[in-house]
Parts: C-alpha cells; sequence; structure tokens
C-alpha cells in the first residue's frame, strides 16, 4: 500500500496528530471532569482525522474530483432544498398568525433544518437517478 506524502496529507496528519496531543494534556492536566471528557472527545476527533488522513493517502489525488455532472446536480438539489426551507418558512408564519399558535422560530429551527437536509439528500437522490438535468 503505497502513501501519498503531498503538502494536504502531512497537514492533515499534523492537525490530527495535534488535536491528540492536546487532548492527552487536557486529560493529565485538569481535575475537572468537564475538561477530561472534552479532552477525549478530541482524542477520538484526532483518531477518526488519522484514520480518514491514511484513507485519503491511499487514493490518488484524482480519485476525489468529481465531473460536471454531479457538481450541476448538487448544485441542483440545493437550490430547489433551500426553496423548500423557504417555503416552510414562508408557510409557518400565517398559520401562526391565524391559529394564534405563538411558535417561535428558535423551537421549529431544528426541526426546519432536519426537513431541509434531507430533502437535499432525497432531491440529490432523485435528479442522480433521473439522469437528465
Amino acid at each position: 500500500m503505497k502513501l501519498r506524502k503531498d503538502k494536504n496529507i502531512l497537514q492533515f496528519f499534523a492537525m490530527s496528530l495535534v488535536m491528540i496531543l492536546s487532548g492527552v494534556l487536557m486529560i493529565a492536566f485538569f481535575q475537572a471532569r468537564q475538561v477530561q471528557m472534552f479532552g477525549a472527545g478530541i482524542i477520538l476527533g484526532g483518531l477518526m482525522l488519522t484514520l480518514f488522513g491514511l484513507y485519503n493517502s491511499t487514493k490518488p489525488k484524482d480519485y476525489f474530483m468529481q465531473d460536471e455532472r454531479s457538481i450541476r446536480i448538487k448544485e441542483k438539489a440545493g437550490y430547489h432544498a433551500f426553496m423548500i426551507t423557504l417555503a416552510i418558512i414562508c408557510y409557518l408564519q400565517p398559520i401562526n398568525l391565524f391559529w394564534r399558535l405563538n411558535i417561535l422560530f428558535k423551537d421549529v429551527a431544528p426541526i426546519i433544518f432536519i426537513v431541509g437536509m434531507y430533502s437535499w439528500i432525497i432531491l440529490r437522490w432523485h435528479y442522480n437517478k433521473r439522469s437528465e438535468i
């Protein structure tokens, strides 16, 4: 297994090693339980970055390049998912005023975000299967 050793991969590995080292230092020198849990999370993130870096370093640089069709599909799906999210927000305001529900945006923002993300995933799948743009 041949690994690439270009600047981007080395920076990726350096960042993951700094994360692991900072997490170990947090666990070693701080007594607060929350700081130690945060340090453990940073160590876990650094280990995941190391694994991702190993995976990416085994592939050629051109392997992750996207063609024009997939870029266009993602753009179109993102545009329509944004319009769906905007429509949900626009329809929610008159419903809120008409029925006097007193719904605040901060209460429904996570639901609207999840709907937007799922609509982007479904639209991307749909446009990919449709094969015409």
